[in-house]
């Protein structure tokens, strides 16, 4: 017996309707194409060719032909309707999101409103999206976008699912659609000036976040990330640095010492350096240089070489040091040697410290 039907895509016109369809020895769905025509033909022939494709005969109950030859009913009258061009009902809209469920019926689309489709299309997107079977869940969440374009829970969830299947760079069309759909609302355009800096597109997410901040001038989150797309773009940041501190100096901090990266895409002059070098020239302990080092905010490049000294760029450092100052997060420590640890020792030799060794 077949465990489930459900409508896969529907021709221009109306002219045909492929049915994807699985029954209990085959859970490896099939997907069959039929001509719109007389439904009990439809239905004969879709079982017809079902048993070929599996290569044996396939037991249909009754019950289940009966059902799907009313549903091919519903689908002929689909084309008549598209034909005339006088729809008065939602039968367009939905028979592309129809699916009959004969091992679960709490599952089956047919016969239901549109409201409950939606609920119904996104409580199994949540569920697939559980099991980390992304394809389904978006493939029900498409079917609620038919139904209701501007679903806002379901472009999140679009989004949550793709970033979970590592495909980042088509979460960029969700949430551009997102924002199309909703171009007042500050949440989709954040998300997408955020994408755009994951993808290290920084110039578009500079326009986005300035974008953002045109409509909400107080959005700190979007304050910070203006503040980092400038600095990857070798421009200033501490003005958004400085109005995120005075709107939110607890998350501004966290963000300043624990995630912004100040490196530029392109930096100039990179030179080798060793920490104790900066520490000295910027009066700043040894061992908090470290940690941030560890954290991975201070602006230092990778060695050319495995055995090399980690590079930097002064135009880096005195602007990451300009920042820290600005913001009250480092003073002047002239006296190096009361700090403890290597602070004090010669670098002459030019040894970069361990990361991962306590100083």
């Amino acid at each position: 017996m077949l465990t489930y039907i459900e409508v896969q895509k529907v021709g221009d016109g109306y002219e045909w309707i492929e049915i994807k369809g699985a029954d209990a020895d085959h859970p490896d769905p099939i997907v069959i194409r039929l001509v719109m025509g007389d439904p009990q033909e439809m239905m004969t022939s879709f079982a017809k060719r079902y048993a070929a494709k599996r290569e044996r005969k396939i037991p249909i109950p009754d019950k289940q032909l009966q059902m799907i030859e009313e549903f091919f009913e519903e689908a002929c009258m689909s084309k008549v309707i598209a034909e005339k061009g006088t729809a008065t009902t939602d039968q367009l809209d939905l028979l592309p999101t129809t699916v009959i469920h004969f091992q679960y019926p709490e599952r089956t689309s047919f016969r239901k409103s549109r409201a409950a489709r939606i609920r119904l299309f996104l409580d199994e997107a949540l569920g697939a999206l559980g099991r980390r079977q992304f394809d389904v869940a978006l493939a029900r969440l498409g079917w609620v976008h038919l139904l209701d374009p501007k679903n806002e829970l379901a472009f999140e969830l679009k989004v949550v699912c793709l970033r979970s299947w590592k495909k980042m760079a088509e979460c960029v069309r969700v949430l551009e659609a997102y924002v199309a759909a909703h171009p007042d609302k500050v949440e989709p355009r954040l998300g997408l000036s955020e994408m755009w800096l994951y993808l290290e597109q920084n110039q578009r997410a500079r326009e986005s976040f300035e974008a953002l901040l045109a409509m909400e001038p107080n959005h700190t989150m979007a304050l910070i990330g203006l503040a980092q797309a400038r600095a990857k773009l070798g421009e200033d940041p501490s003005t958004e640095l400085r109005r995120a501190w005075v709107l939110d100096m607890d998350y501004t901090r966290d963000m300043v010492e624990e995630h912004f990266d100040f490196r530029e895409v392109n930096p100039k002059a990179l030179v080798p350096r060793t920490l104790g070098d900066i520490a000295k020239q910027y009066h700043i302990p040894l061992k908090r240089m470290l940690e941030r080092a560890r954290k991975g905010v201070l602006p230092m490049h990778a060695p050319e070489d495995e055995e090399g000294l980690f590079r930097f760029s002064e135009v880096e450092l005195d602007r990451y040091y300009h920042i820290l100052k600005t913001l009250g997060l480092e003073i002047s420590s002239l006296n190096l040697d009361k700090s403890g640890g290597s602070a004090g020792k010669s670098q002459a030799e030019a040894i970069q410290p361990s990361l991962f060794d306590e100083v």
